[in-house]
């Protein structure tokens, strides 16, 4: 996500990888008057958890830079402040067969990062969902592809 604790807007993304890590779909969403860093997580949490339902996905692997939600819901009595947030998100994550959370490296995240700077940055406020990658990442992901040796 990228957001302004101004709390103006906030551009956020999700990108779809299958077990290879091609990029089946991603998306991109602009929120407006957006509340506290807490209020800003768990609505982008909840936003990425229905889109995945509408998707049909059963299984998913979440990689998130939100290690303190991650760990609340790894570790509850760590974070107790967290806790209406974790039993949220908790909630949504039963419509799921099987999942698993891990905290995501800048590296990890970038291109999804992007996306979401794309909102506040330049001005891309339409939502959307598509097939792929954004075209206007291809050179990234022509790097990562020649760096790990695949096509």
């Amino acid at each position: 996500m990228d957001w302004a604790s101004r709390g103006e807007s906030m551009g956020a993304s999700w990108i779809v990888k299958d077990e290879k890590g091609k990029v089946l779909e991603h998306s991109r969403r602009a929120f407006v008057e957006v509340g506290s860093l807490t209020e800003v997580k768990l609505q982008l949490w909840l936003w990425v958890l229905e889109s995945m339902r509408s998707l049909k996905k059963k299984k998913v692997r979440f990689v998130s830079s939100f290690g303190d939600l991650i760990e609340a819901i790894e570790k509850p009595s760590f974070w107790p402040a967290l806790q209406f947030e974790v039993g949220e998100i908790k909630r949504e994550l039963q419509a799921f067969e099987a999942w698993e959370l891990r905290i995501g490296s800048w590296n990890t995240i970038r291109c999804a990062s992007f996306i979401a700077q794309s909102v506040r940055n330049l001005g891309l406020t339409q939502s959307y969902v598509a097939a792929g990658h954004p075209k206007w990442l291809d050179h990234i992901y022509a790097n990562d592809r020649s760096a790990s040796g695949g096509n």
